[in-house]
């Protein structure tokens, strides 16, 4: 990641990139946990020889068990592939163990709204947050991708599981 210039008096001072506090951005912890993997999947497609993903498989899998960690990892793997595809170097997401960790670049924030809203069923405004992202150019197969992701990984109430099978609420007649 490349800091940012501010310009001051006719020259350039490098500084850091502006971040917005992750505590700001408004997702919950499990999306809060997203963000080291976005960066560390994101570095791996940006630099190959930096690193592999097992660790990053690894991790998830201690956070969130086999069942859903592996999932997950792939899922969002597919996600940061298309955005380093789409964005390339213009993709500003921190390496994972940059001292500014804490924060979020803004695209790291509109990644990680999008995801908070379409794991929430508003899939306008997680589709707001994607256009965002890419400029206001819509990517049909990273669309398919965050939805697939979203539906796995959903946040929605859970359907009821009766006794005899039944899912939902039963409607009954009274006479």
């Amino acid at each position: 990641m490349i800091a940012k210039s501010v310009e001051v008096s006719g020259w350039d001072e490098p500084s850091e990139p502006l971040l917005l506090p992750l505590s700001n951005v408004g997702c919950d912890e499990f999306e809060r946990a997203l963000l080291p993997i976005v960066r560390d999947l994101n570095m791996t497609c940006v630099n190959p020889d930096m690193g592999n993903w097992l660790p990053v498989y690894g991790r998830a899998e201690k956070l969130w068990g086999a069942q859903t960690g592996l999932p997950l990892v792939y899922g969002l793997s597919q996600i940061v592939v298309s955005l380093v595809r789409i964005k390339g170097e213009k993709l500003d997401i921190l390496i994972a163990s940059d001292a500014w960790a804490q924060g979020v670049t803004h695209h790291e924030q509109l990644l990680l709204l999008m995801i908070h809203h379409m794991r929430r069923g508003h899939t306008q405004a997680g589709c707001d947050f994607l256009l965002d992202l890419l400029d206001g150019e819509m990517d049909t197969k990273l669309m398919n991708e965050a939805l697939a992701f979203a539906r796995r990984h959903s946040c929605g109430t859970p359907l009821l599981h009766t006794h005899d099978g039944v899912v939902g609420n039963r409607l009954r007649a009274v006479d």
